[in-house]
């Protein structure tokens, strides 16, 4: 297996969506901010690891419920590739769906 060529570092913001003021749960505790239940799934992405897959690096929440995310990424994509509309050999595809394959896996 190879890893990921020409990966970047990158980071890309987002902001949750709100909660309601004064909202209470059904046992009349307050309810916990978006961001705060996309800060702990995220921990979890933070463990996937897989040399055919960009890594989440780090998370960090803002003001206002924003998120800023760090993660590798890649230049070029497979849609990149398609838009293309070269030719693209038998071999390449094959090689193409083998490691997207070892990505899902």
């Amino acid at each position: 297996m190879f890893p990921l060529k020409d990966a970047e570092m990158g980071a890309f913001t987002f902001f949750a969506s709100a909660l309601p003021h004064d909202v209470c749960g059904s046992n009349g505790l307050p309810l916990t901010p978006n961001s705060i239940k996309i800060l702990g799934r995220f921990q979890i992405l933070k463990t996937i690891t897989h040399p055919r897959l960009c890594q989440y690096v780090d998370i960090s929440r803002g003001k206002h419920e924003r998120l800023v995310v760090v993660a590798e990424h890649c230049e070029r994509s497979l849609e990149d590739l398609l838009r293309e509309r070269k030719p693209v050999s038998c071999s390449t595809v094959l090689c193409i769906a083998f490691e997207v394959l070892q990505g899902l896996q």
